[in-house]
């Protein structure tokens, strides 16, 4: 059976064209190889494709059910992500480097001196996003206005409980804004 195609997988755009069952697999296969920059060996037994003795098979099974329910539930109204979002051809997505919020704190120290955690969240936002203050916020916060783009962040949180939920405690990761962000304030599709 043969189906029409025109679709971004992990980074990999297939041309519209007519394609096999199994080259669909094949393609998904290998947009999930280079989004996490590893050999078919990685999740498969050489030889023995269908073979889920290894725990990673099962693992990227998994990721594969959270990226579906992440782009049909939350990200729905917004843009499908696919592994190549988070993992940029690593296995692990990269997490946010401690100096570059830090900095950021440390340069609006005294407006948050009575607020510590606020002054943490709002740096590790920044930064993960690659953003200053006045992306969100007007320039006179004493407005108190939020602007389109913070309205966004409210349709971002149900990320953050729709992960969960594709992991076992062992492997819970803490999920934070740079992991698909990486410092941009649209993520790579």
């Amino acid at each position: 059976m043969t189906a029409r195609v025109n679709t971004l997988l992990g980074g990999l755009l297939l041309i519209s064209g007519t394609v096999s069952a199994q080259d669909d697999v094949q393609a998904r296969m290998q947009a999930w190889a280079r989004a996490l920059g590893v050999e078919c060996s990685h999740c498969h037994v050489d030889g023995a494709w269908t073979d889920a003795s290894k725990p990673v098979f099962e693992f990227a099974q998994r990721m594969n059910r959270m990226v579906g329910a992440l782009n049909a539930g939350p990200l729905k109204d917004v843009a499908t992500i696919s592994c190549w979002t988070c993992h940029r051809g690593r296995t692990a997505p990269p997490r946010l480097p401690r100096e570059s919020w830090e900095k950021i704190r440390a340069d609006h120290a005294a407006e948050f001196a009575d607020r510590p955690n606020r002054a943490i969240a709002m740096s590790v936002y920044a930064a993960s996003l690659g953003v200053d203050c006045a992306h969100c916020h007007e320039s006179d916060r004493a407005l108190n206005t939020k602007s389109q783009k913070a309205l966004v962040r409210e349709k971002m949180l149900p990320i953050f409980e729709e992960i969960p939920k594709h992991f076992s405690k062992e492997r819970m990761p803490t999920t934070q804004c740079f992991m698909c962000h990486q410092g941009r304030a649209k993520p790579e599709r």
